[in-house]
């Protein structure tokens, strides 16, 4: 008797963003008072609303050429920045092999490296959809001064990749926010971003 006995290796390809293909809970709407001043891109595929009472800042061309815009809130102890990446990186390849979670991975190594390796991620990459609208959040901090930071990172139908940031600031002495009060500013900011 003669047995011949065969496998087969099935390989399962990763699809980039898989993790969105599961059921997400809507961000919850803004759970703090929300002004009208807004924030628009360059090219208006992105709008966001500032929390109120909070101030644009005018840089005067003194930030980073890729930040449109920022602003703080009254005690110059938290600041609101949104960043436009589209120039520094090659979106479509990156979106192709890794989907919007190598773009969030990319962005944070150029924070690190900007930084001369002085940001300390603080958890994972966590993927969070509202309606079809797909954000990658991640949290870190600065090692020098022990400042936290909070980022979400997001690409529009015209291709172009934005990050929302909320970071503490020392202008003044440095002031401690809960990690509550801090996620409700953030979360009420990133469910105003349309795009």
């Amino acid at each position: 008797m003669f047995l011949l006995f065969t496998s087969c290796i099935v390989v399962k390809e990763r699809v980039p963003d898989e993790e969105f293909s599961t059921e997400f809970t809507l961000l919850e709407k803004p759970s703090i008072p929300m002004g009208s001043e807004s924030i628009r891109s360059e090219r208006g595929d992105m709008i966001a609303f500032l929390p109120e009472g909070w101030l644009l800042v005018d840089t005067e061309n003194k930030s980073p050429v890729n930040v449109f815009a920022v602003s703080v809130n009254q005690s110059y102890t938290l600041s609101i920045v949104f960043s436009k990446w589209t120039n520094k990186l090659d979106v479509i390849s990156i979106l192709k092999k890794d989907g919007l979670l190598g773009i969030a991975t990319k962005i944070f190594e150029m924070k690190q490296l900007k930084s001369l390796n002085n940001l300390r991620l603080l958890g994972n990459f966590e993927p969070v959809k509202n309606a079809t609208q797909k954000f990658y959040i991640f949290k870190y901090e600065n090692l020098q001064n022990g400042l936290i930071g909070k980022s979400a990172v997001f690409v529009t139908g015209l291709n172009e990749v934005y990050e929302f940031s909320l970071l503490q600031l020392d202008f003044k002495e440095k002031q401690e926010i809960s990690d509550a009060d801090f996620d409700k500013i953030f979360s009420s900011v990133l469910s105003t971003i349309k795009f």
